[in-house]
């Protein structure tokens, strides 16, 4: 017996009734690898998605000019893709089906993206009862988890969540800038989707591998752990 294709297999994005998916590349850095980058983002592109036009800007602003964007068009998601990554060619299937299986659950999903500097351990974390962030652990078989902190490198957002937070949505905090903390505006978002009672999720099967001079993924971290177990050890303690 043949299998029957899924909806998001038998019709091409820009035909999908929901989510309605708009798409922002972020230009907030020179492209250094512009031959792994691009190809990438035009297999996307080629799927016929709607591409939000986005000039050269600062991280924090391009976000929240892409998000006011969503707000003033009648797409249902935000989908944002950073260009120093590799991001898949099915990234909109695989973060959209989350979306098709409970829309009111899974209004924040992101890609399970790695640092691109040491330890190169994953942009996903929880928050334990005394503050402080680690790192998510899942098992084998997880698919999706949720987490307290989640790097925006590959993310879909609800317009929901753009309608409940006032912007800006995306702000950097630095008022711990002077510990080893991380005042990104990512962070920030994250802050206000925990102040909200939004929930964000991350697909533990879906990496857009981080551009440096070096591709890091999964084995990076687990290969920079192994060899820096006295370094793992000692901030756990």
């Amino acid at each position: 017996m043949v299998e029957k294709k899924s909806v998001l297999e038998q019709y091409p994005i820009m035909s999908w009734a929901f989510p309605r998916i708009l798409v922002a590349f972020l230009l907030e850095r020179t492209i250094s690898y512009a031959d792994l980058v691009f190809p990438a983002c035009m297999q996307i592109a080629a799927q016929g998605p709607v591409v939000l036009n986005m000039p050269y800007q600062r991280t924090d602003l391009a976000r929240n000019r892409a998000s006011m964007e969503l707000l003033k068009s009648d797409f249902t998601h935000l989908l944002m893709l950073d260009i120093d990554h590799v991001h898949p060619h099915d990234i909109i299937q695989r973060l959209a089906k989350w979306v098709l299986k409970d829309p009111k659950k899974y209004q924040v999903v992101g890609g399970l993206n790695f640092r691109r500097s040491e330890p190169y351990d994953p942009c996903a974390y929880k928050i334990s009862a005394d503050g402080s962030m680690y790192t998510i652990a899942w098992e084998k078989d997880d698919e999706i988890v949720e987490v307290d902190r989640l790097g925006t490198g590959s993310i879909l957002i609800a317009r929901e969540v753009f309608e409940t937070i006032p912007p800006p949505w995306f702000w950097n905090d630095y008022s711990q800038s002077w510990r080893d903390a991380w005042p990104g505006e990512d962070i920030g978002f994250n802050k206000l989707c925990v102040q909200h009672g939004i929930k964000m999720w991350v697909d533990v099967t879906v990496t857009s591998p981080h551009i440096t001079p070096a591709i890091i993924d999964g084995a990076t971290w687990q290969k920079w752990t192994a060899n820096n177990q006295d370094l793992m050890e000692a901030r756990d303690d």
